[in-house]
C-alpha cells in the first residue's frame, strides 16, 4: 500500500522550532514518495526548512506569542488556494492548523484531530485522523499518521544542507549550552546552578569549552551575559551576537555535546545527531518531547503544577530547583568524549 499519487502536497505546520524539527522526517517521507512538498510555517520554521533539500517552498505566517487571529493572514491563504494542491495535511490539531488545512483549497484536506470541538463539522476536512500514542516521540507519531494514509517506507530521519559555518573562540571539546526557554520561563534552570555544573565539569575535564548562544531577544542575551558573570571562566564563551537558525544548526553540528532545557534548541541538537543532556519538568505528555537513546540523558522531576493544573511556582519552577548541579554535571561528563584528559 502506498500514499495516494499526490503531485503537490501542502503541509500545514504552524508551530515553533521544536514542532518543525519533529515534522521534518514526515515531510521528507512525503517528498520521497514522489510529491512536491510545500510547507505553511512560521519564520523560524521557514529558516530551518531552508536547510532541508526536500522542501520545495515555505509559505510564511509571522506568528508570535501571543499570535494574531487567523484572519490576519487571509491573503496568504488565498494565494495558497490558487496553487490547487492535491492534498493539505496537518499533523497538529491546533485551531490555526485545522483552519488553514480546511480552507487551503486542496482536493484532499486531512487533519489529525486531538480533541473534539463543536465547530469541527463546519470545517471542510475530507479526512480526520486520530492521534498516535502520546508515549512515542512526536516525530514517530507524525510518521504513524502517514502510515494511516498508506505510506510504508522506512523512516528517513533528518538531512541537512549547510552553506556556512560558525567559528566561535573554540569548538574543541565543546559543549553548547542553552539556558533560556522561549516563552516559558518555568522551563528554566537557575543560572547559579548552571554555573556550578560548569565548574564541576571543568574540575573533572579542564579542557572542556562551553559555548552559550542566544536568540534575538534582550532577555536571552542578558541571561547569557549573567551566566558569564556568575562563572568568570575563560572556558565559557558567549557568542557576540544573536544566532540565526542557520548559524545555530551549523554550530550544533560542530560541537561535541548539547546541554540545556526543554526547548526547540534541544530538539534541533537531537536531530543533528548530537548527544544531549536536558533538564525537564515531568509534565503530562512530556514523553513526546524527551530525546530517547543511550546518547541522551534527561534529568527531570515531577511537576506539581502540571499535576494540579495550576501555577504553584510563580516565576521559578520549584521542581527544577530540586535538581542539584552535580546531577547535571555527571550527565555531561558521562557523554563527553572519553579522549579528554581527566585530572
Amino acid at each position: 500500500m502506498a500514499l495516494p499519487p499526490w503531485k503537490k502536497v501542502l503541509v500545514v505546520d504552524l508551530g515553533f522550532l521544536g514542532d518543525t524539527v519533529h515534522s521534518i522526517p514526515a515531510i521528507r517521507a512525503l517528498a520521497q514518495s514522489g510529491a512536491v512538498v510545500d510547507v505553511m510555517t512560521t519564520p523560524v520554521g521557514a529558516e530551518l526548512l531552508g536547510l532541508v533539500p526536500e522542501v520545495n517552498r515555505s509559505w510564511i505566517i509571522p506568528l508570535r506569542k501571543p499570535s494574531p487571529p487567523p484572519w490576519r493572514h487571509f491573503s496568504t491563504l488565498l494565494a495558497i488556494r490558487a496553487e490547487k494542491y492535491g492534498a493539505a495535511l496537518t499533523f497538529s490539531g491546533s485551531d490555526r492548523n485545522l483552519f488553514c488545512a480546511a480552507f487551503s483549497g486542496a482536493v484532499e484536506r486531512i487533519a489529525v484531530i486531538s480533541r473534539q470541538r463543536w465547530w469541527l463539522p463546519l470545517l471542510r476536512l475530507t479526512r480526520k485522523l486520530s492521534p498516535g500514542s502520546h508515549s512515542s516521540p512526536l516525530f514517530e507519531q507524525r510518521l504513524d499518521t502517514l502510515q494511516k494514509l498508506g505510506w510504508s517506507g522506512c523512516a528517513p530521519g533528518w538531512s541537512w544542507s549547510f552553506s556556512r559555518s560558525v567559528n566561535p573562540a573554540s569548538l574543541s571539546n565543546a559543549v553548547y549550552l542553552s539556558v533560556s526557554a522561549f516563552g516559558s520561563i518555568q522551563k528554566e534552570w537557575p543560572l547559579k546552578f548552571w554555573a556550578e555544573a560548569i565548574r564541576l565539569v571543568l574540575k573533572a575535564r579542564p579542557s572542556t569549552n562551553f559555548i552559550v548562544g542566544f536568540a534575538n531577544s534582550s532577555r536571552e542575551k542578558t541571561r547569557a551575559q549573567n551566566l558569564a558573570e556568575c562563572t568568570g571562566l575563560a572556558q565559557l564563551h558567549i557568542l557576540n551576537q544573536a544566532t540565526s537558525i542557520t548559524e545555530l544548526a551549523s554550530l550544533l553540528h560542530q560541537v561535541d555535546l548539547f546541554a540545556g532545557l526543554d526547548s526547540g534548541v534541544l530538539h534541533l541538537a537531537m536531530a543533528m545527531g548530537k548527544p544531549t543532556v536536558s533538564v525537564f519538568r515531568d509534565y503530562q505528555r512530556s514523553q513526546e518531547w524527551v530525546p530517547r537513546g543511550n546518547f541522551h540523558k534527561v534529568v527531570k522531576r515531577p511537576c506539581e503544577c502540571d499535576i494540579q493544573k495550576r501555577n504553584l511556582c510563580g516565576q521559578e519552577a520549584r521542581c527544577l530547583v530540586a535538581i542539584p548541579p552535580q546531577e547535571v554535571a555527571d550527565a555531561m561528563l558521562a557523554l563527553l568524549p572519553s579522549t579528554q584528559a581527566i585530572v
